[in-house]
């Protein structure tokens, strides 16, 4: 039952990154809410959130223990002194109640319909009701991620209706699916209500204003469209086909596939031909997988699962899994009968029927693949990287690489059939290859947990404990690979890997012991100043809040320098890793009041700092300090990208184009243009109180 309850947990994880079963209802969120205000007697009113699912899928009821596994409604009327809520949230739809497979567990959900009742009296006699709404979509192959909203309702005390009045059932509503003419559907025109969804309709309130008037915009150039490290993770992918071509779900079916082709057709060039369109077919298959992923999610849902501790504690779950599973724990495989009917389409012939052979390769080989596949697509699409529209090009290009790099032997041999007499055996080594890649799933799986530590301050796993649980797993891993846990020869290739892993393990040793970042661990392991032991490594920011920077740079007459960063953001790392630490760099950054403010910090913002902002064309609660830098960088600079770094004057003048991930020596060039033309104004300022003090001073 272990194995088989975890196979099933996993199938539907996969659901939310495979393109399996994913195609439903153009990729949008099958769930649409309605919020109404429905005046009672005795200066009391409902507050009625109704969501209307979309056939074929099911919602969780708000009193669903989260022990279970789905992700229950969450419903949420903030208190105030205004009002007082009256009795608990009542749910009014059909409750299907009883065993769901899926989760192996009695669950409750709705179908269809249903209505979350909130009963709030008035005490004054204008009250703003806020509240907000979240709830996660299943059907019987996937689950979309939580989706919500957050709303307003202005409502006031009202005199006795009359009969006609309520018989005519006077309310106030706003649809979400109709926000975008940022008006609200008035049914009778009675109680103002007003939605977060609604434009333009916020409480955003700041006396910041940023004077674009004096930015230099020749010497720097925006560097967005650096952001994407293409082909890093393009290097990525090959390499994960490559590794998955050492599996023994793939290697076996290498000489089997290119001898079908090569005896099996009239002629060699006939057979060579075949070959190529197989291959051609599994980059089709694995390139479309990535294609899915970005239409499933859109490109900035991925940037958000990113930063999201839901999703990188999923996240880390996804890995441990894929790590146990490697492990032979259990097998993670697709139902049979997707490779049966493949399998049958495959014997028709022409391309269609080689495209086939190539995908029933691709279910069959799941369990292998899957967790490879699995793991770049997750890096991929959480990672900064640039869009087309609606599409993410990192998924796509690591798919590209992976299929590239599995389809690359199928061709090859079918050229150079010989070269099949030159592939070793296939046999035990094959498994021992799974459990390495177990062992470095694992490692892996603590980036997403270092992430979500960060972004919760949970202060737990620092510099030394992220550092200390890599070390052990690859000094494991090379012992493993050397043969000291087997009683077997390994081949020397593994062997060689043995020897590899040794070293990176004396490497990560000899940094970590002296608190020094490692290149080829950036964006993985945090940062060294987020340490137990060493309080003498500094953070290079001066403050984390505008507001301070806005008030140091004041005293001490420097321009501030604002870093859009984030805990999970892979790129922030490397620049600050790696950039900022350059000895021509360091001197220019102490020039400056440096203000790192995250875009992912969770922290709770006080209720009377809380507000509503419509910067992002939809109106959102802001609740969070993340929350709060997001809507600052979107309202005053278009962006929502990170790392975005502005430069500043304590007058709030903008000195020069901002920039985001670049190479070092655009950086240096965008801190020398912001000095320079820091000095220019403080000199024209400087001139222009001269002026006016030598007039004041003549008779």
């Amino acid at each position: 039952m272990f194995g088989k309850g975890l196979q099933k947990t996993l199938l539907l994880v996969y659901s939310i990154f495979f393109f399996f079963g994913t195609a439903q209802a153009q990729f949008q969120n099958p769930v649409k809410w309605h919020v109404t205000a429905v005046p009672l007697d005795n200066d009391q009113y409902e507050i009625r959130i109704q969501a209307k699912i979309e056939k074929g899928f099911s919602i969780y009821s708000n009193d669903l223990s989260e022990d279970l596994g789905p992700i229950p409604t969450s419903i949420n009327i903030e208190d105030s002194k205004g009002f007082q809520k009256v009795g608990k949230i009542e749910q009014v739809g059909k409750k299907l109640e009883g065993f769901d497979p899926i989760w192996e567990a009695d669950v409750a959900k709705f179908k269809n319909e249903v209505t979350f009742v909130q009963k709030v009296k008035l005490l004054e006699d204008k009250v703003s009701v806020k509240g907000s709404y979240e709830a996660q979509a299943c059907n019987e192959s996937m689950c979309f991620p939580p989706d919500g909203d957050a709303f307003v309702m202005n409502l006031e005390k009202r005199k006795p209706a009359t009969p006609t009045a309520t018989a005519s059932g006077i309310a106030t509503s706003f649809d979400s699916s109709d926000a975008d003419d940022g008006f609200m559907k008035m049914e009778a025109g009675v109680v103002q209500a007003e939605s977060q969804q609604v434009k333009g309709q916020d409480s955003y309130k700041s006396d910041v204003a940023f004077n674009w008037d004096h930015a230099d915009n020749s010497c720097v150039q925006d560097t967005d469209e650096k952001q994407g490290g293409l082909w890093l993770i393009f290097t990525l992918g090959f390499l994960g086909g490559l590794i998955a071509l050492l599996t023994p779900c793939v290697f076996p079916m290498i000489p089997l596939t290119v001898s079908y082709f090569t005896k099996g057709g009239k002629d060699r060039k006939q057979g060579v031909k075949q070959a190529g369109l197989y291959g051609i077919s599994i980059i089709i298959i694995y390139v479309a997988l990535g294609l899915l992923i970005t239409l499933t999610f859109g490109a900035d849902a991925l940037n958000v699962m990113s930063t999201s501790a839901f999703f990188n504690i999923l996240f880390f779950v996804i890995f441990v899994l894929f790590a146990l599973s490697f492990f032979g724990l259990f097998e993670i495989t697709l139902p049979s009968s997707w490779a049966n009917k493949t399998d049958k389409l495959s014997n028709k012939g022409g391309f269609i029927g080689i495209f086939f052979m190539a995908f029933t390769l691709a279910l069959v080989s799941f369990s292998c693949t899957g967790p490879i596949i699995g793991s770049l697509l997750v890096q991929a699409a959480t990672d900064v990287g640039p869009s087309v529209g609606i599409f993410k090009i990192k998924p796509i290009v690591g798919m590209l690489g992976f299929s590239m790099a599995l389809a690359l032997p199928f061709t090859l041999f079918a050229l150079f059939p010989q070269g099949l007499k030159e592939l070793p055996k296939s046999g035990g080594w094959l498994e021992k290859v799974k459990v390495i890649l177990g062992l470095l799933e694992l490692a892996f799986a603590f980036k997403f947990l270092s992430i979500v530590d960060l972004t919760r301050g949970w202060g737990i796993i620092r510099w030394e404990v992220f550092m200390g649980i890599w070390i052990v797993i690859f000094l494991i891993t090379g012992l493993y690979a050397l043969g000291l846990f087997s009683k077997e020869k390994m081949p020397k290739a593994i062997q060689l890997f043995g020897i590899l892993s040794l070293i990176f393990t004396s490497y990560m040793i000899l940094y970590t012991v002296k608190y020094q970042s490692i290149p080829l661990l950036s964006g993985i392991a945090p940062s060294t100043h987020y340490n137990f032991f060493n309080q003498k490594v500094q953070d290079v920011s001066d403050t984390k809040d505008f507001s301070e920077a806005l008030a140091m740079a004041k005293k001490e007459g420097k321009p501030i320098l604002i870093d859009f960063s984030g805990y999970g953001c892979v790129n922030c790392r490397k620049m600050e890793e790696h950039v900022w630490v350059k000895d021509d760099i360091k001197p220019l950054l102490k020039e400056y009041i440096v203000t790192s403010l995250f875009v992912d910090d969770r922290t709770p913002l006080s209720n009377d700092e809380q507000y509503t902002s419509s910067a992002s064309g939809k109106v959102k609660e802001i609740k969070t300090i993340g929350n709060k830098w997001t809507d600052f960088e979107i309202r005053h600079f278009q962006k929502a990208s990170q790392p975005t770094y502005v430069l500043v004057d304590e007058n709030l003048n903008v000195l020069t184009t901002p920039v985001g991930y670049s190479d070092a020596a655009t950086f240096k060039n965008f801190l020398q243009c912001g000095l320079s033309q820091y000095k220019k104004l403080t000199e024209s300022n400087s001139s222009t109180k001269g002026q006016a003090l030598t007039s004041a001073l003549k008779p």
